[in-house]
């Protein structure tokens, strides 16, 4: 067996009639490793992640595929908070002067709506 195959996240699941006729449905998520035996296809259990958050699983699945995780907080910064307030009246009174009439969209095809 080849120990540095590729992992993966495999979700099984389960249903079940219960006596008091609700159906279950019992999810397990497994981290696995397939490899050729023989000629056939073999799976090895590296590790049950069951007990895991989903969002847990979902980044588990993200990183395996190639993608980076990065925390919001390390790409996004507030330059500036206005409170909801000020912007509500804004909003108000650029209604109330026709201020939408006057944006035409690019290419001249309408106004914008604003809602």
């Amino acid at each position: 067996m080849v120990k540095d195959s590729p992992v993966h996240v495999t979700t099984q699941r389960r249903h079940y009639l219960g006596k008091d006729g609700k159906e279950r449905v019992y999810e397990t998520h497994l981290l696995r490793r397939s490899f050729r035996e023989d000629g056939k296809v073999r799976n090895e259990t590296v590790a049950n992640l069951s007990h895991l958050p989903t969002a847990a699983i979902t980044a588990v699945r993200s990183v395996l595929a190639g993608r980076d995780l990065v925390d919001a907080a390390s790409v996004v910064s507030i330059n500036r908070s206005v409170p909801h307030g000020h912007v509500a009246a804004v909003w108000a009174i650029a209604q109330q002067l026709g201020l939408p009439a006057l944006l035409a969209r690019p290419g001249g095809c309408g106004t914008w709506r604003w809602r």
